[in-house]
């Protein structure tokens, strides 16, 4: 009996051990974010002093276009995490601790759609993946469509007259720039459209459209010589 007695009060003293051991232990610090804006939704990189499980972290979305992100056994550094640049489409950042964990509040210019976190050791870091609905995209686009569908006239400069005056885009180049223009905006919404009621899959027009518009801008701003008089 003696010996059991002995052998209990050792588990009961390495159990205690343990305890404090855990208790003690750092926690990772958030320390700073990033933000980068995307086309279809946005990054948040989440710095911290050491690596965060992405099993430990939660995400979800309320009201008044805020986000949350919980992350378990991490603190934030508030004052620094405050500090943090706060640009489109993130347009407010608040910060809570509790004994538990750290939450992340944003509130962003824009519905999210889904999210993803992924994890990365080296450096410590948690990137949250932002996505937005794509109907909501092609709105944007329907918009930059009419406004380009709109330019049909271009200053020039009248040697007789001594003036600048707007007339109708004179050489076929320029009609042929804001065709390619509208082409490459309507396959873009176009595919946008079919992406928002399929299951699975990619649709072919987007990056065709994407493909059609980067072209163009390239081509007209870095190869094409201006035409001289």
């Amino acid at each position: 009996m003696k010996d059991f007695s002995l052998i209990r009060n050792f588990l009961f003293i390495c159990i205690i051990i343990g305890f404090v051991s855990l208790q003690g232990q750092t926690k990772s610090v958030v320390t700073h974010l990033n933000i980068d804006k995307k086309k279809n939704g946005a990054f948040v990189k989440i710095h911290t002093t050491s690596p965060i499980n992405s099993k430990h972290v939660t995400g979800w979305t309320a009201e008044g276009g805020w986000f949350y992100i919980t992350i378990l056994g991490a603190i934030s550094d508030s004052s620094r995490v405050m500090n943090s640049e706060i640009k489109s489409p993130v347009k407010e950042l608040q910060v809570e601790n509790t004994t538990e964990s750290t939450q992340l509040a944003l509130k962003l210019n824009q519905r999210v759609d889904n999210f993803e976190f992924y994890q990365s050791n080296n450096p410590p870091e948690l990137l949250v993946s932002l996505r937005f609905p794509l109907n909501e995209i092609a709105g944007v686009l329907e918009v930059e469509k009419d406004k380009m569908a709109a330019a049909e006239t271009v200053t020039t400069y009248d040697a007789d007259l001594k003036t600048n005056t707007g007339v109708l885009l004179p050489d076929n180049y320029k009609r042929i720039r804001a065709a390619l223009y509208l082409t490459g905006t309507s396959l873009t919404i176009a595919g946008a459209a079919i992406e928002a009621n399929k299951s699975e899959g990619f649709a072919w027009e987007i990056p065709t459209g994407l493909a059609i518009i980067a072209g163009t801008f390239i081509y007209d701003k870095y190869i094409r010589k201006p035409h001289k008089e």
